[in-house]
């Protein structure tokens, strides 16, 4: 990054992080270098945090299970074996990662970056990797402790200029108001539908269980999480086997064709990007700002991915044939925090019911409506036909007249790109027929190239 550096991150990290174990947990932590500890593959939890705004990225926070739960018991002032549950762990790892992402946002602040920070997630589990943002070199902090060790990854980059989807001016009322306002459960279905017919041409329906027959194989899930006036994160899960069905119909050839799990990934991440993406959309709609992070996928057998306890997520199933598809999808329920710790005991607001009832409420009956496709059929797009284009001085753009002729980089006689909601879906030659300009399309776009317009 450009306007802070590297060093400035470590020193911010490293102070962190050792003053916070030695004040809250009596712990004495040593800072080992950048590389990554080899003990740190089974048998841990990760706390993640997003960063969105003029700074766009991630921070985990890696630590063995087994020193989590030392880690949480001398926060808690108790012994090991009366932590009561995995939530109390969770939590404490949760906010040992937002202490630390707190403190880089200060900084970054300082540097005149403005930015805003997601709410952490934790994975844990015995068999999961979670693959690399890749928006910017990776910086790995270790400390020990003793015969543990602690890894602190981040992975982020500037994006100047970036403010206005951060900036808020309304109450904390108004904000659980609006949010309340907004029907998440029917979003969410009518995407995620809407997506796997138009992306993959697969139909998919709501259904209300799991069937007794599925189960649980190698598997990926892919997060995006909200961040401003919307604290939330949404995460879809699918087998790898599935994952690969999902990537050989996005990219137009067979399962068996698909050479590498990183194609995998990046149909996940753009699935989970564009559900996420509109479901942001009926936010900003309803008059809230909010950032989606960039998606992070983790991939295993034995994990599970989960926000901290201030955000209960809602649960809904999909089936295709006979693969499940498992979505999460939850928002931030309480007001902002400093009402929320001066009176820990008031009774939740109105608006939070709300929000509550919409995330709980049964997914069966409500959703067989959404299996028809022809709702989304009528939706609105606006289709452009692109001739050409150039590049001009401010100068000469303003010496233009009538009479002026603009020379465009496409030759004549090339065809034309067609362009749907701005994506490049088709190629072809203008036509005139009955006295109107037409295109006649001479090629689509292969699912591939969509894919990569898209991002």
């Amino acid at each position: 990054m450009e306007k802070i550096t590297d060093d400035t991150i470590r020193h911010t990290i490293g102070s962190t992080l050792i003053e916070t174990f030695d004040a809250m947990m009596s712990m004495a932590l040593e800072m080992e270098g950048d590389g990554v500890p080899a003990g740190l593959d089974k048998d841990r939890m990760v706390g993640t945090i997003h960063f969105g705004g003029e700074v766009v990225g991630v921070m985990s926070f890696n630590l063995s299970e087994a020193f989590a739960r030392s880690v949480t018991a001398a926060m808690l002032g108790i012994e090991a074996n009366e932590i009561k549950s995995n939530e109390e762990i969770n939590d404490v790892i949760g906010e040992l990662a937002n202490i630390m992402a707190g403190n880089l946002k200060t900084e970054f602040l300082d540097a005149d970056l403005a930015c805003v920070i997601s709410t952490p997630s934790i994975t844990f589990g015995s068999d999961f990797k979670i693959d690399p943002v890749d928006i910017a070199p990776p910086l790995n902090l270790t400390f020990r402790h003793q015969d543990e060790y602690v890894l602190v990854e981040l992975c982020a980059r500037e994006e100047i200029g970036a403010k206005e989807d951060i900036m808020s001016d309304l109450s904390s009322d108004v904000i659980m108001e609006r949010v309340a306002g907004v029907d998440i459960k029917t979003a969410i279905v009518n995407s995620v539908i809407d997506v796997f017919y138009t992306m993959l041409d697969m139909e998919v329906e709501a259904i209300q269980q799991v069937p007794d027959s599925f189960t649980e194989e190698m598997r990926t899930v892919g997060s995006v999480t909200f961040a401003g006036e919307v604290d939330g994160m949404f995460n879809i899960q699918v087998n790898d086997s599935f994952g690969k069905e999902m990537t050989a119909a996005m990219l137009g050839m067979e399962a068996e064709e698909v050479e590498s799990k990183e194609e995998v990934y990046d149909v996940i991440r753009e699935v989970s990007n564009i559900i996420g993406g509109n479901l942001k959309s009926k936010f900003v709609d309803a008059g809230l700002s909010c950032v989606l992070s960039t998606p992070s996928i983790t991939n295993g057998r034995d994990f599970k991915v989960s926000p901290t306890n201030v955000i209960t997520p809602a649960r809904f199933l999909f089936s295709h044939k006979d693969s499940i598809i498992i979505v999460e999808a939850g928002v931030k329920r309480e007001k902002a925090a400093a009402v929320e710790k001066e009176d820990a005991t008031a009774e939740e607001s109105a608006q939070t019911k709300k929000i509550q009832t919409v995330l709980s409420a049964d997914t069966g009956s409500e959703m067989d409506q959404f299996k028809n496709l022809g709702l989304v059929m009528d939706i609105p797009l606006q289709v452009t036909v692109e001739l050409g284009r150039s590049r001009k001085r401010i100068n000469d753009v303003l010496k233009m007249g009538a009479g002026s002729v603009v020379e465009l980089e496409q030759m004549e006689g090339e065809p034309v790109d067609i362009l749907i909601n701005q994506t490049l879906i088709a190629k072809g030659f203008v036509v005139v027929e009955k006295e109107k300009y037409g295109i006649r399309i001479s090629e689509i776009v292969s699912r591939k190239e969509r894919m990569k317009s898209i991002r």
